[in-house]
């Protein structure tokens, strides 16, 4: 089977040939950004406004994208085409580090920047259709807005996910709720569709939703969102580039509505998969 590649630093590759070396400031300081989108029907999806959000988390955090946005999709074609498995749907990362350091702190040299092709994570089809539970965590992001590669707080929250069987964890900072670790979270009463609107990544899927929403919604709020409205709720969801749209019918010990996916929930579901397979 041929080789998987990716570029790295104006090379393109073997992935197994890709070489890191450990002085990187992404390793020894967790100073790096990323961003990640996916295929649908072997095109990539929204790659400019995935672009637009990689220059943003780039600009503030004082890294220079040492390419432009046709020059990534040049190279996305290329990665493309050498993909083993062209004909499956993938995902592709980006990643942008402060590069080498001589002195543990100061930059010695340019970014490193790389690009991967990733099989996408295979979801059970019963998290769709039966809902997952989500738990809560006193927690908000540095930089919400932006994506870092800083993803500690998944990892300190692995052990109490397995213990609860919860799939996710949704942040909570002073009784508002934020975002869940990889996803935006929206929040189903009667026919108002609700989604925080600060201390949050701007989710080019949940700008999607947002988008369709008036499809299936009498009304969209973005605003502030208690974690006392969640007793309140009908209907829960979360979603992302990797989960799509993801009904949650548990948060901690709460259940939301009847327990199970909402209708409002699974017509969204629909009419953002036809517009992801069809558009």
């Amino acid at each position: 089977m041929q080789e998987n590649y990716c570029y790295f630093n104006g090379t393109l590759l073997p992935f197994t040939e890709a070489k890191l070396a450990l002085n990187d400031l992404g390793l020894w300081r967790g100073y790096g950004i990323f961003d990640y989108l996916r295929t649908y029907h072997g095109r990539p999806f929204k790659l400019a406004k995935h672009y637009a959000r990689l220059e943003r988390s780039a600009a503030a955090v004082g890294l220079e994208l040492p390419l432009g946005l046709s020059a990534i999709e040049e190279i996305t074609e290329e990665l493309l085409y050498e993909r083993a498995e062209n004909a499956t749907d993938v995902g592709f990362r980006w990643v942008l580090t402060g590069g080498y350091t001589d002195n543990g702190t100061n930059p010695s040299g340019p970014p490193n920047f790389f690009i991967t092709t990733e099989s996408l994570v295979k979801i059970a089809t019963s998290d769709y259709t039966e809902g997952v539970k989500v738990i809560t965590y006193e927690h908000l992001r540095e930089l919400p807005e932006i994506k870092t590669t800083n993803y500690l707080s998944i990892y300190l929250n692995q052990s109490a996910m397995q213990a609860q069987n919860a799939k996710d964890v949704l942040y909570v900072k002073n009784g508002l709720i934020s975002e869940c670790t990889r996803t935006n979270f929206f929040l189903v009463k009667g026919n108002t569709l609700i989604t925080p609107d600060t201390h949050i990544l701007r989710g080019i899927t949940r700008q999607i939703v947002l988008d369709i929403a008036p499809e299936v919604f009498a009304q969209v709020e973005l605003r502030p969102l208690s974690l006392a409205e969640l007793s309140e709720a009908d209907e829960a969801f979360k979603v992302g580039t990797t989960n799509e749209v993801m009904p949650v019918v548990q948060i901690d010990d709460i259940r939301i509505g009847q327990g199970k996916p909402g209708t409002l929930t699974q017509k969204l579901m629909q009419v953002f998969q036809n517009l992801v397979h069809h558009s």
